[in-house]
């Protein structure tokens, strides 16, 4: 059985993963083709803010995990909760395998791609970026389907491997939630 430590490690960090999955669910769902002219009609200004707020968001929701295992701040190390904590974690229980391993790098290099932005966007406002409108982080559509694919394998397999077992981060919709809130707006809109 693993180290305590690394169970409650990797059940926050699967849980932020899972909230990653919620997220893009929402934006997706509300911010597409079929919806456009609704929230044009409803709020336009409004859904634009919104959709920026929830694209800033997600991408340094997103960058967390894959920051550094820990941080020095004033001589004090703090550690941050992200996959190279938990590989570490793994490694020192004896349980990094190399498949685990193999998809935390593909995730890792993911967030490579994409940190800029958190780095020099979101984080900072960094001048020669905006001043040369420098576009940072752009991945392609195949590249964030397979993100959400290494996501839910990496959470799988190390849930295997500490005895938690798999969890399906598949989002199918509850009460209240964006689905409910699209179908409030058509019914208004119809009214």
């Amino acid at each position: 059985m693993a180290h305590s430590k690394l169970l409650e490690d990797f059940n926050y960090l699967r849980d932020h993963c899972i909230s990653l999955v919620q997220a893009y669910f929402t934006y997706t769902n509300l911010f597409n083709d079929e919806n456009r002219d609704l929230l044009t009609k409803v709020a336009p200004t409004f859904f634009s803010d919104i959709a920026d707020i929830m694209q800033r968001d997600w991408l340094l929701q997103v960058c967390k995990i894959m920051d550094s295992p820990s941080t020095n701040r004033k001589g004090v190390t703090l550690e941050n909760i992200t996959i190279e904590l938990i590989n570490q974690q793994l490694n020192v229980n004896g349980l990094l395998s190399t498949e685990i391993r193999a998809i935390a790098d593909e995730l890792l290099k993911y967030g490579k791609k994409i940190k800029p932005a958190r780095d020099k966007r979101n984080a900072h406002f960094d001048r020669d970026c905006q001043v040369n409108g420098l576009v940072l982080g752009s991945t392609t559509e195949n590249e964030l389907g397979q993100f959400f694919v290494n996501l839910q394998a990496y959470c799988d397999e190390v849930g295997k491997a500490i005895g938690l077992g798999p969890l399906d981060f598949g989002c199918g919709g509850c009460k209240g939630d964006v689905l409910d809130f699209l179908r409030y707006l058509r019914e208004r809109q119809n009214a």
